[in-house]
């Protein structure tokens, strides 16, 4: 009898009595065991939101607090000891919105009394006090048994492959809870601030766009946003935030908001890189949300003296269970298109849409080979353990882990290479219509045509106000107006 089935059968015996876990073979990836105080599971209640707000959230999901152990292969890596506040143990609720609303596995906050480096990475800079448990199955109906199991992995091996400021990291965990196995999970950092992690400074903050601000203790709106939204705090943590700070954050932003919908330049606001990478890899996942995303902004600091010596950022990355919902390969991202946030606007700035074709054209000719590596570094990794811990999982969860690792690989790198050929179409239709903000030293103009594609023989200068087609030393062409 192989490993597999003897996991399923030891596994299935315990789950007829949650109360008595047997001696299991576990799988080679860390078994995370939570022993809570009094045997208390963590529990939440639903909730809607106002007139005019958008999703369902979660309230009432108090910490519960209690011990953790890691162990990997029977050997403890990791003890948290008993709760004692801010000595030793740890506290777990339950997270999200609508991920914590449904049914089925629940996803988790961890937040330790010590920091600890739960990702093993043998370096102290990484030890944090909170980290998350996400669940392993994904809903979604493009795909093969309307789930996938590695889309969250795939997102960030794309924030990776753009070369975002920071991706979390993560790994594979089972978890016992009070002697109930809860199956399967991604075990990752935590969106905030931290020397690994958003790295900004005390004066500085994170924020999002955030569609769930009507269940947050703390938010505040700026002049442009859409009236579902509102801004939201990751750091600093509400209770340093007064009047003030909200003050000069909701300005810094009003301004750019400001410059923006006035058609103005905006790249002393923020960094258009950053803003360009972001939309970029939803794109590129051709995502489905909208108001739901993830939309996090930050300001590494900020001198009242000189509010612009820094610029917003944009990031981190995270949420990517909507990855080719549509699949449609002819159409932007939903959000690309839409006005919950300022892509529908930051598209008609000719400097943003010259900086994102510089990143596609940056990322397009290795981004199918980085992406399939990527996905199959899961594969080297924890090998068989992946798919042993699936087969654990679907005991008490058995519609879920239907595919297998190879079979969702291949799934999605199907749908990558899909992808890029309409992205690819998609960019190509961009145009940019300013020639002020070239790179002269890198993109030398080798030839004019005028709009009836012939061969100008002035230089640009030299030609009278109109369209004109430039082609350039790094074979790239453009459409120009010359004002």
């Amino acid at each position: 009898m192989n490993k597999n089935v003897l996991c399923i059968l030891a596994l299935l015996l315990f789950a007829t009595n949650a109360n008595c876990i047997v001696n299991i073979d576990w799988p080679r990836i860390p078994l995370l065991t939570i022993t809570t105080e009094s045997g208390e599971f963590p529990t939440c209640e639903v909730v809607y939101p106002p007139s005019g707000g958008l999703g369902i959230g979660i309230t009432n999901n108090d910490y519960v607090c209690g011990r953790l152990v890691m162990t990997l292969d029977g050997n403890t890596v990791y003890d948290t000891g008993d709760y004692i506040k801010d000595v030793s143990g740890m506290r777990i609720k339950i997270r999200g919105n609508s991920t914590g609303a449904v049914q089925g596995q629940k996803p988790y906050k961890i937040k330790l009394s010590k920091k600890f480096d739960m990702l093993l990475r043998g370096d102290e800079e990484y030890q944090e006090k909170d980290w998350n448990l996400l669940r392993i199955s994904t809903w979604n109906p493009a795909f093969l048994n309307e789930e996938s199991n590695i889309l969250t992995a795939l997102g960030f091996v794309m924030s990776e492959a753009i070369g975002m400021p920071w991706t979390p990291g993560y790994t594979f965990v089972n978890l016992v809870m009070n002697d109930k196995y809860m199956g399967m999970y991604y075990l990752t950092d935590a969106v905030e601030r931290g020397d690994k992690r958003v790295n900004i400074k005390n004066s500085g903050y994170l924020i999002e766009n955030d569609a769930y601000w009507w269940n947050e203790d703390l938010f505040f709106k700026t002049n442009h946003q859409k009236s579902e939204m509102g801004w939201t705090f990751k750091s600093p943590d509400t209770e340093d935030v007064d009047g003030a700070v909200v003050a000069k954050i909701r300005t810094y932003i009003n301004d750019f908001e400001d410059a923006l919908y006035a058609g103005n330049d905006v790249d002393e606001y923020i960094d258009l890189a950053s803003f360009a990478k972001w939309i970029l890899v939803h794109d590129i996942l051709n995502a489905a949300d909208i108001a739901g995303t993830n939309m996090y902004m930050y300001k590494y600091d900020y001198d009242q003296s000189n509010p612009t010596s820094t610029k917003l950022m944009m990031g981190p990355l995270w949420d990517f269970d909507s990855s080719y919902k549509n699949d449609i390969n002819d159409r932007w991202s939903l959000l690309h298109e839409s006005d919950y946030f300022y892509y529908q606007k930051l598209f008609e700035n000719e400097k943003f849409v010259a900086e994102y074709k510089k990143q596609w054209d940056m990322i397009k000719p290795d981004l199918l080979i980085t992406v399939r590596n990527g996905l199959e570094a899961i594969k080297l990794t924890y090998g068989d353990a992946f798919e042993e811990s699936l087969n654990l999982h679907k005991t008490v969860y058995p519609y879920e882990c239907a595919n297998s690792l190879d079979a969702q690989i291949n799934e999605v790198c199907g749908k990558l290479e899909r992808r890029i050929v309409g992205l690819d179409h998609l960019i190509s239709q961009l145009h940019t219509t300013d020639i002020s903000y070239l790179d002269k030293d890198k993109r030398k103009i080798v030839a004019i045509y005028d709009i009836h594609g012939m061969k100008c023989t002035q230089p640009l200068d030299k030609l009278p106000k109109g369209f004109y087609i430039v082609k350039y030393s790094n074979a790239l062409s453009e459409k120009l107006l010359k004002r």
